[in-house]
């Protein structure tokens, strides 16, 4: 691959991350009973969430702290026992834990595909975006944040299927189907989690040696 064909790719993945971010934002709006402009861009959409949101969770001129008590920890700001924690927090907490997935791709378009890389992303955590693979390379379970999780969950794919009728004539039918089916396995144990690290340290090490050969 020439490298014009690297900086062609590399633009079309920033523009279909670009994309999928805007369609994700705009869909939140749309749940928060925001109004917008079909033209409307990525910064200024933001504004109007975060606007939005201060107006209706009764946020601090600090829009990422929570004011009042905090239901998850049991205490208030005056009792001093416990700091609240800001919603960056609370987001980082239950967004970014790891959930073990066994993944299939259900859209026959994407048969031959190994994976790809999924990107979700909001004002709070940025964007997270991870490769996420398919069938096989799933199979003993492969860990994915829960913000991605929920978003593969939710991901549709236009299906076709095309049918002959008694007369000869092409029915075609379509429909949206869930593009993944998704199987949560257990977490791994201490001991599977200890093999893992040796294997991943000794990959490591072999891939250091690799290089200072070649």
């Amino acid at each position: 691959m020439n490298e014009d064909t690297q900086t062609e790719s590399s633009t079309e993945f920033v523009d279909e991350a670009t994309s999928e971010e805007l369609t994700l934002l705009k869909h939140r709006a749309r749940l928060m009973g925001i109004q917008f402009s079909n033209n409307i861009g990525i910064p200024a959409l933001r504004l109007k969430i975060e606007a939005k949101q201060k107006q209706s969770e009764g946020l601090s001129d600090d829009p990422e702290m929570v004011t009042g008590p905090n239901p998850l920890i049991g205490e208030t700001k005056e009792s001093g026992a416990a700091k609240p924690l800001s919603l960056r927090a609370q987001l980082q907490r239950d967004e970014m834990k790891l959930i073990r997935l066994r993944i299939t791709n259900m859209d026959p378009k994407k048969r031959d595909l190994p994976g790809e890389i999924v990107t979700v992303g909001n004002e709070y955590l940025g964007m997270v975006s991870k490769f996420i693979p398919f069938g096989e390379a799933t199979d003993a379970g492969y860990h994915v944040p829960h913000i991605l999780y929920t978003f593969l969950k939710n991901r549709k794919f236009l299906n076709v299927k095309t049918t002959k009728r008694a007369n000869g004539q092409i029915k075609i039918e379509q429909s949206w189907a869930n593009e993944f089916a998704l199987e949560i396995l257990p977490p791994l144990t201490q001991e599977e989690l200890n093999k893992l690290a040796n294997a991943q340290a000794a990959a490591g090490v072999f891939a250091e040696e690799t290089s200072s050969i070649l």
